[in-house]
């Protein structure tokens, strides 16, 4: 269960960035700028999420690995490996998961707001397995302050000693008793 926390959010937020890449793309070799900043037909222009386009338009060269001016199907797929290894900044994550839907909100506000918490390395990027383990880490805690442990220290100790009138009273029996 641990996986499908932070997996399902980099997998909507990817499958988000790759759903709206292909309806703009619209049977084209690939999208050029131009392509994302002035959509050829009003049915892209307002079908396609806007945050999505101005991640594309912002993130333009980054994903265009090759630098031929379009963002082709190779360009995206590569770009969403990366993403996936190298996990997500708190701007990526904030943009790409803006219509991943109401189940991932709730773990999106979580992680937006705990993100340098999540961050363990501090490279300005989670990943999976970092959401993962702070996931982990925030339900021990919650159990520990559900459960607290006993300290033994507060613990009252009582003797009881057993006097049996037909043995002597060498062979009463002192047993320590903890509450």
């Amino acid at each position: 269960m641990a996986n499908l926390i932070g997996s399902s959010l980099f997998t909507g937020a990817i499958s988000g960035l790759n759903a709206n890449y292909l309806l703009m793309l619209n049977g084209a070799n690939g999208l050029s700028l131009e392509n994302i900043l002035n959509p050829e037909s009003d049915t892209i222009k307002y079908t396609v999420n806007q945050t999505f386009r101005s991640y594309l338009m912002t993130n333009f060269n980054q994903i265009d690995l090759d630098g031929d001016g379009l963002i082709t199907t190779e360009d995206m797929t590569n770009y969403s490996a990366k993403l996936r290894s190298q996990g997500m900044t708190y701007n990526e994550l904030s943009q790409l998961c803006v219509s991943g839907g109401s189940s991932m909100s709730s773990l999106l506000d979580t992680v937006l707001s705990n993100f340098t918490e999540i961050d363990t390395n501090h490279d300005g990027r989670v990943t999976q397995g970092e959401i993962n383990a702070y996931r982990i880490n925030q339900e021990i805690k919650d159990v520990k302050e559900k459960y607290p442990r006993i300290n033994p220290t507060q613990m009252s100790m009582f003797y009881e000693s057993r006097v049996d009138n037909t043995e002597s009273t060498s062979d009463n029996e002192d047993r320590v008793f903890g509450g």
